[in-house]
């Protein structure tokens, strides 16, 4: 081993040591015991790789790597901040930069869109949660790690980035050339009453600013009438615990519990209480609803609402991000470098884990009755949780809805359509041409023709059948990015949500609750018709 290499084994055995324990004691000697074999075996392959390889290693990269490769090992949240990282992370979470306005995560080694930000040129590209970003710029994100990510997909404002999508059910990759600009967002973008007196809330993100904004817009909803509410989460990304907890106050009792977290030291297990009397009695019917893009400080919320009985929970099971972070600076070894390392986990007041496995335990079982000898895949029992009610809720990851209701799907050739940005451009030609008086659009025939036209000058490969088959679906389309381009996002809301599925079947669901009880009583009814239609 040469001298350079002797003088850095120490150093890189106080590292790794430093970095594996983070600060933490260990209590048992034989897992000390373990980790220094393990660290004998590192330093002999160390050793091996300085003698042997076929070119002389930077000490520098090989240990940064080495620090990489020990956290990529934990899970998809612990990641190491080199220099360059490190400074960035600072940018990140303290200053303005240039990005696309999507969440995203790491997950079963491929980089995932938790969810696009509304408002945002992801967003209005039609980017959509469980999109697999499977390259940047032509380059594979196989094995990336969502700081790196980040790093790649921001920039200058105004600047491009590419990018190539998987979605689940295309035959092809999607390719998106994304105009990056400053990410400012709402916290509670909107809020109105539908069918008459079912208030409509829809909290996008968990900012320091949400728990105000949210007041102020019930406080409009009350004056208008509001007899029950509907709480919109869905492809929420989360952000802080504090305004998950400050807007839980809205909705539980002063002392209940909203969230707990608990790690492997005493200092990282907390319990975080509502510290106000509930704005809401226990007659007001309330309907949280939540989708696989719904992670972090939204199942927080969601959680707390369903394990105090004070709403349901509609829509399908939240995105599982259950866990907190703790940034650790490296020195005085590494100057300005730091470990961004998972120390607890967040668990609801009933006892659920948020946090979801990598991968829901699966069993096969060999000639499984009625199967003639196939192997059947059996989904494992979720486990059994009890509200404050003792109404039964599940674990395994995620908030699990009380009612279940699926979102629709939307056409391949739609998605192409949007991906392209075809009805943003057809909308700013067509009013170049047209006046349109509001507040109401129609799709002519004279429209829809119009539409046809400008497609196939864009060369836009389709055929008339094709279009025709999902015409209420481009046409609502249509007419959402017209009243964006009249109006503005808040309008171009309005008309969009009109072909939600999901919502109207829960706004259906609150509108024929009398009261709180009555609305756990349909749920029941709800699921139970639906398992009837199943078994048929």
């Amino acid at each position: 081993m040469t001298r350079r290499f002797r003088r850095l084994t120490p150093i890189v055995t106080a590292l790794v040591v430093g970095a594996l324990l983070g600060g933490f004691v260990v209590e048992r000697v034989s897992a000390r015991n373990d980790l220094y074999t393990y660290l004998d075996l590192f330093n002999d392959a160390l050793a091996k790789v300085e003698h042997v390889y076929v070119e002389e290693p930077d000490a520098k990269e090989l240990m940064y790597g080495a620090i990489r490769g020990m956290l990529s090992s934990l899970d998809p949240y612990s990641v190491f901040l080199d220099e360059e990282s490190f400074t960035d992370f600072q940018v990140q979470t303290e200053g303005e930069f240039g990005g696309l306005g999507i969440q995203i995560t790491a997950r079963d080694g491929v980089l995932t869109v938790v969810s696009p930000i509304e408002g945002t040129p992801a967003y209005d590209l039609g980017i959509q949660s469980g999109d697999r970003i499977i390259a940047i710029e032509g380059e594979t994100t196989r094995g990336i790690t969502t700081d790196q990510a980040i790093l790649k997909l921001r920039g200058e404002p105004g600047t491009k980035v590419n990018i190539t999508i998987y979605r689940e059910g295309l035959d092809e990759n999607l390719e998106y050339t994304v105009t990056r600009d400053i990410i400012r967002i709402d916290s509670v973008p909107y809020a109105f009453l539908m069918d008459d007196d079912i208030g409509y809330v829809r909290i996008s993100r968990f900012s320091r600013t949400t728990a105000t904004e949210l007041e102020d817009q019930l406080d409009e909803l009350d004056a208008q009438g509001m007899r029950g509410l509907v709480v919109d989460l869905r492809s929420n990304p989360g952000g802080l615990l504090s305004e998950a907890v400050d807007v839980s106050n809205v909705f539980l009792d002063t002392g209940e519990l909203v969230v707990s977290t608990r790690g492997r030291v005493k200092e990282q297990n907390k319990g975080f209480y509502a510290s106000t009397p509930a704005r809401y009695s226990r007659d007001f019917p309330i309907v949280v609803l939540v989708n696989g893009g719904s992670a972090s400080a939204s199942e927080i919320l969601a959680g707390a609402i369903q394990d105090w009985d004070r709403g349901i929970v509609a829509g399908t099971t939240s995105f599982g991000k259950g866990s907190v972070q703790t940034l650790m600076r490296l020195r005085p070894l590494t100057k300005e470098c730091a470990v961004k390392l998972t120390t607890a986990k967040w668990y609801t007041s009933s006892g659920r884990l948020i946090e979801k496995p990598e991968r829901w335990e699966t069993e096969e079982l060999a000639d499984a009755e009625g199967t003639d000898g196939e192997d059947v895949e059996v989904e494992e029992a979720k486990p059994e949780f009890r509200t404050a009610g003792g109404r039964i809720v599940y674990g395994g990851g995620g908030v699990n809805p009380d009612v279940t209701i699926e979102g629709g799907r939307r056409s391949d050739v739609t998605v192409d359509l949007e991906r392209r940005e075809e009805f943003f451009e057809f909308a700013i030609q067509y009013l170049s041409d047209h006046e349109i008086a509001g507040p109401d659009i129609e799709v002519t025939d004279e429209m829809w023709d119009e539409f046809l036209t400008f497609l196939e000058e864009d060369e836009f490969e389709f055929t008339r059948d094709e279009l025709s088959g999902v015409r209420d679906e481009i046409e609502l389309s249509m007419r959402r990015d017209l009243a964006r381009k009249l109006w503005g996002r808040e309008r171009a809301y309005e008309v969009a949500i009109a072909g939600d599925t999901q919502l109207s079947r829960t706004v259906a669901l609150t509108m024929q609750a009398t009261d709180l009880d009555d609305l756990f009583t349909l749920a029941e009814d709800y699921v139970a018709a639906e398992g009837e239609q199943v078994d048929e």
